[in-house]
């Protein structure tokens, strides 16, 4: 992406999808999974995993959800946004 404004338009929405997302796949992680783990059990919630496994073969090929997290990483370089450090907010002076 060589247009500098549009370069700058798509990370402020990649920051605002980051700034939501995040506590969402926190929630995700400490209360949703848990919570379903042990309403559905050990057994049934690997039989889940499974099965979703197998979907996942079956949509994005043998490479799996890896391999397409390897070509957003490669669209992410190819955009200049890989990087996610430019991102970071810079350490207050606090932080030492």
């Amino acid at each position: 992406m060589e247009d500098p404004a549009k370069r700058k338009e798509l990370m402020r929405y990649i920051v605002f999808f980051v700034r939501m997302y995040r506590p969402h796949a926190a929630r995700e992680d400490t209360v949703l999974f848990p919570e379903f783990k042990e309403l559905v059990g050990e057994k049934e919630y690997n039989e889940l995993g499974d099965k979703f496994e197998e979907r996942e073969v079956r949509l994005f090929g043998k490479s799996g959800f890896e391999g397409v997290v390897d070509k957003i990483a490669s669209l992410e370089k190819k955009l200049g946004i890989y990087d996610l450090s430019q991102f970071a907010p810079s350490k207050v002076a606090t932080d030492k």
